[in-house]
């Protein structure tokens, strides 16, 4: 394959920005979720609440094992949690002990709005390249 054809050929740049652009949606996402979860105290499946979710990311790499500009995001949870007293709720342990996740909401926002204004920016990278790429295309029209 002609090299300005591959991965990080032509429209690399417009890949990488867009690649970004997920892993912030996901990050988004996954602030929106933890934020919705701050106070849950209702035990799942394991017999804790629910987990805070952190979105790690990992430079990707091409079918070569090489760099390719664009960014893995995945989702890993964070088993930290706060308990406090209050034999009265309906999710006290034997000791009176209420688990909650270990979220804090200020944390959460500014979570929310650094990957919103991450996703901004890689957008707006997006739209000047693939500016740059149609005003090259029209040079040779002009002659």
């Amino acid at each position: 394959m002609p090299d300005h054809l591959s991965i990080g050929g032509l429209f690399g740049g417009v890949d990488a920005a867009a690649s970004a652009m997920s892993a912030e949606r996901l990050r988004m996402n996954v602030a929106t979720e933890n934020l919705a979860h701050a106070n849950d105290t209702r035990p799942l499946a394991d017999g804790k609440p629910y987990q805070r979710q952190r979105v790690m990311f990992q430079a990707a790499m091409d079918a070569q094992q090489r760099l390719n500009g664009q960014v893995d995001a995945s989702v890993v949870a964070s088993p930290k949690y706060q308990t406090h007293y209050d034999p009265t709720h309906p999710h006290a342990d034997a000791h009176g002990m209420v688990t909650t996740p270990d979220i804090s909401p200020i944390l959460e926002l500014t979570d929310l709005l650094t990957a919103s204004k991450s996703y901004d920016a890689n957008a707006n990278a997006a739209r000047g390249l693939l500016k740059m790429h149609e005003s090259a295309l029209r040079l040779g029209q002009d002659g």
